[in-house]
């Protein structure tokens, strides 16, 4: 059972993104004609741990927290940046694939699969 607390402050810090994660980024938009779009990660409830990350394209002038590293823009809402703040978006190629990958200093503990924690 996953407890959550209302908290209401703002929170401090933001998200950060690797140059790979930037350069990947900026591909995507290229390749799927999203100028102007930002990839934005949100933090939903469920997964095995707890919580899951999920990712979308949102305009890069809607509101929320917009980072941006040589012009790929990365986007997370007000809402979401309790869970996020002083993460860190990398993309990572390995034997098994390619896939971004959140490093994220407020999650205690993580799935097997990498995909939810909490």
């Amino acid at each position: 059972m996953v407890e959550l607390s209302l908290n209401f402050n703002q929170p401090t810090g933001t998200v950060e993104m690797t140059e790979a994660a930037a350069k990947r980024i900026n591909e995507l938009v290229e390749a799927e004609g999203r100028e102007g779009q930002a990839i934005q990660i949100k933090v939903i409830p469920g997964g095995c741990a707890g919580f899951s990350y999920q990712y979308g394209w949102a305009m890069a002038n809607s509101p929320g927290n917009i980072v941006e590293l040589n012009g790929a823009k990365l986007m997370v809402q007000d809402s979401d940046l309790r869970l996020l703040a002083g993460s860190t978006l990398d993309y990572v190629v390995s034997l098994q694939g390619s896939k971004f990958e959140i490093n994220n200093p407020n999650a205690s503990s993580a799935c097997g699969c990498g995909k939810s924690f909490a």
